[in-house]
């Protein structure tokens, strides 16, 4: 039997079920709606702006990113997202949530593509976790992906004081530490006009402004956007990128967006770190140090858990400030007390600190030994320091007595540089004189110094004419006086140059003269025996240039010999070096040959300019006797060993036969010559033989060659090749002229030789004299 069922309870048990189904809807809705109002709330806070400001950039955000409202409001709050009301929803229902909040599906986050943007709310919500503003700097460079972060703050005279920064090299950071305000350029751009300043393109940045970071640092694309508190700007955020970067509408929105809230959590930041100092103070104090003289600072005191003073650390420093370590001012702004001077604890100058901090009253600390137990600095310093309190801080000024051994270097030197000082107070008719004035003047220290009378009387009567218009000038019109005169001192005269400078008065008269006096006798008298001996020896060098002169023809043209065509070059050196013994010799010889020769004896001045004369005329005698090369250089060492004391000479004689086109020739300890021959340049044999004068019965060896027409022979002496040790040349001397000739041979006329080529080649040194010999085959 069918069970008949009651129309009335089905219809009321799906009046139930739908009921159930409509208020789970409306809970999940409030749910949503009051995630949506705690965000409007929480954003509206951190980017300092009303709620309906900050409700709009959320719905522009989900716009942007497509993703529903309530997902972008859980991101603010970091909160998972609440879940979506069912899918199923019956027409005749009489509640509708799409008209309140818009139904996505939420698919699960997928892991961002390298170099992507972080999510808005990501961003958002992690920026508001900076612990200081270095921090905050490098989350904003994190999640906007750009490469570096400069964030700047206004200072009370307008200009901008970088406040944090992320991945920008030390060095932009020191220069670009403040922007003056007279430079044109994009971070002040953006504070005078309170809008952001986008620089895709650095061709077009550069011509309007100034660019941070150039030009060792190329950042392609810059944006600076400034920072609000209400409605006044506070400073810039700079977003650098070293690739080029476009800006589309939709970054430049998230890009202010997240600027905004980055400037909420700087001053919050700014704020809690001023709550003891005021960062304002700080500025205006750094401002009145930057023109005091001497070494004076800001110290901040530093609190421990306990609220007790457990440190202070440097928050502004003047210019001249440098500590014990040598640390400037720059370098001492962040450190601490204890960090940096770690043995100052438990001294009276650490209890000085905080009985100033707690009394006010200002103390002088007068003398401070400071001992230093790092490695790599100096062991002791001795100070004088001042204290006083400024709000919860410290004023300290404080400067380092002079080191006795530095004072005791100081008076080496005036000992050594033989130099005293004086000062005369015109006023209170004081002197005080250094020690070594004292030595100068030969008196004893127990009379005192001498006054400008006595000091007058020691002058040699000659020369107060000098000392009168010395002291007039510095006393009347308040002149410097350099000066030298010669001064009585015991039993000896001595000269002296002094240096006087008058101290003047409000009203230009002088009260005081500083005079440093130098003994200078011991340098005069140098002075003149050097000259003496410059006389002697401009005359020495004027007699041996004459003897070369008579003794060593130099022919105007090239000489036409047997066989050949010779040119010879002189070079001499420097006017001022001496006279070498450089020489040479080339004639005809009654069987039809050539004879060359070129030498050079040992040493430079007279003595040397005549043994050459005496070799070079020994050298014609032997040739015609006996014309063999070695035969020549036998008789010349055996004149040499023969005679009395020792001269050393080097030599190649050689010999050419027109008729066989032979060279053949010796050497003593002498360059070997070079054979320049179709382009390339050979050196010839260098047969054995000592140097002249060196061994009795030395024996010479000969060495041969056939030249063909065009041939060169080139002979040199050492002043052609020997570089001096401090030209730092290394390797072959000769081998060093050869690759020198093959670089310009080609280009030398064939019908030019070997003129051509003695007039290319350069001496290695202006110290010597240098003789060549070019010899070029006619037939």
């Amino acid at each position: 039997m069918a069970v008949q069922r009651d129309p009335t309870g089905s219809a009321l048990a799906d009046l139930v079920a739908r009921q159930r189904d409509e208020i789970d809807r409306l809970r999940t809705a409030a749910r949503r709606q009051a995630v949506v109002e705690q965000a409007k709330g929480v954003l509206a806070e951190r980017l300092s702006c009303r709620p309906d400001e900050a409700f709009e950039d959320m719905v522009r955000l989900a716009q942007a990113t497509g993703s529903d409202l309530v997902v972008i409001a859980a991101g603010v709050l970091g909160v998972p997202p609440p879940p979506g009301p069912p899918s199923a929803l019956p027409a005749e229902g009489l509640f509708d949530p799409a008209r309140y909040v818009r139904q996505v599906e939420i698919p699960k986050p997928a892991p961002a593509p390298l170099g992507e943007r972080t999510p808005q709310p990501v961003a958002l919500a992690a920026i508001g976790t900076a612990a200081d503003p270095e921090e905050l700097a490098e989350l904003v460079r994190e999640h906007v992906d750009c490469d570096a972060v400069l964030v700047y703050l206004v200072e009370p005279d307008g200009g901008l004081r970088l406040e944090a920064s992320a991945n920008v090299p030390a060095k932009v950071r020191l220069q670009w530490e403040r922007v003056p305000l007279q430079l044109r350029t994009g971070v002040l751009a953006a504070v005078r006009s309170g809008l952001p300043q986008w620089l895709p393109d650095p061709e077009e940045a550069r011509r309007r402004y100034v660019l941070i970071g150039d030009p060792e640092t190329v950042w392609e694309s810059r944006a600076w956007l400034p920072l609000r508190d209400q409605t006044r700007v506070v400073g810039v955020i700079g977003l650098l990128w070293s690739g080029g970067h476009r800006f589309s509408a939709e970054e430049r929105w998230e890009l202010e967006v997240l600027t905004r809230a980055a400037g909420s959590t700087l001053m919050a930041l700014v704020s809690a770190e001023s709550a003891a100092l005021g960062r304002n103070w700080t500025l205006w104090v750094q401002h009145l140090l930057d023109v005091l003289p001497g070494s004076v600072a800001l110290l901040a005191a530093v609190h421990g858990e306990d609220g007790d003073v457990v440190d202070f650390r440097f928050e502004a420093a003047s210019p001249d400030a440098v500590d014990f370590s040598g640390r400037r001012y720059r370098q001492l702004v962040g450190r601490s007390i204890l960090t940096s001077y770690p043995t100052v604890a438990g001294t009276e100058l650490w209890a000085a600190y905080h009985r100033v901090l707690r009394t006010g009253v200002r103390e002088v600390v007068s003398i401070f030994d400071y001992e230093e137990n790092s490695p790599g600095l100096p062991q002791h310093g001795r100070y004088t320091l001042t204290v006083g309190k400024f709000g919860d801080g410290l004023i300290l000024a404080w400067h380092e007595h002079e080191d006795p051994l530095q004072l005791e270097r100081l008076r080496s030197v005036q000992r050594l540089g033989n130099i005293g000082w004086g000062e005369w107070n015109l006023v209170t008719d004081e002197i005080d004189w250094s020690d070594q004035l004292y030595v100068i003047f030969d008196r004893d220290p127990a009379l005192g110094p001498m006054s400008l009378d006595e000091i007058r009387a020691s002058v040699v009567r000659e020369d107060l004419p000098i000392l009168q218009n010395a002291v007039r000038g510095m006393l009347e019109r308040g002149e410097r006086a350099d000066s030298e005169l010669r001064l009585k001192a015991g039993d000896q005269i001595r000269c002296g140059r002094f240096i006087g400078e008058p101290v003047l008065d409000v009203q230009g008269r002088p009260v005081r003269l500083d005079v440093v006096l130098q003994d200078v006798t011991d340098m005069r008298k140098a002075e003149k025996r050097v000259f003496d001996l410059s006389e002697q020896f401009a005359q020495e060098h004027q007699v041996a240039d004459h003897l070369r002169s008579a003794v060593l023809p130099l022919p105007s043209r090239p000489l036409d010999l047997p066989g050949m065509r010779v040119a010879v070059r002189y070079l001499a050196a420097e006017q001022w070096a001496e006279v070498g013994g450089d020489w040479y010799h080339a004639f005809p010889i009654d069987d039809g040959s050539t004879l060359l020769a070129i030498g050079d004896v040992a040493g430079h001045g007279l003595a040397t300019a005549a043994a050459m004369a005496k070799l070079r005329y020994a050298l014609t005698g032997a040739a015609l006797t006996n014309p063999d090369p070695a035969g020549v250089l036998d008789v010349l060492n055996r004149m040499l060993t023969g005679g009395e004391g020792v001269t050393l000479a080097s030599a190649i004689v050689a010999r050419f036969e027109p008729t066989t086109r032979r060279l053949s020739w010796a050497q003593a300890g002498h360059p070997a010559p070079l054979l320049l021959r179709s382009h390339d340049v050979q050196r010839l044999d260098r047969p054995e033989g000592p140097i002249l004068g060196a061994v009795r019965g030395a024996v010479y060896a000969t060495a041969r060659a056939l030249l063909a027409p065009g041939d060169t022979v080139l002979m040199f002496t050492d002043g052609l090749i020997e570089r001096r040790p401090s030209a730092g040349a290394r390797g072959d001397d000769l081998e060093r002229l050869m690759e020198e000739i093959r670089g310009f041979v080609a280009d030398l006329d064939p019908l030019e030789m070997p003129e051509a080529l003695t007039s290319r080649l350069v001496p290695a040194t202006p110290l010597d004299d240098t003789c060549i010999v070019a010899a070029t085959i006619t037939a």
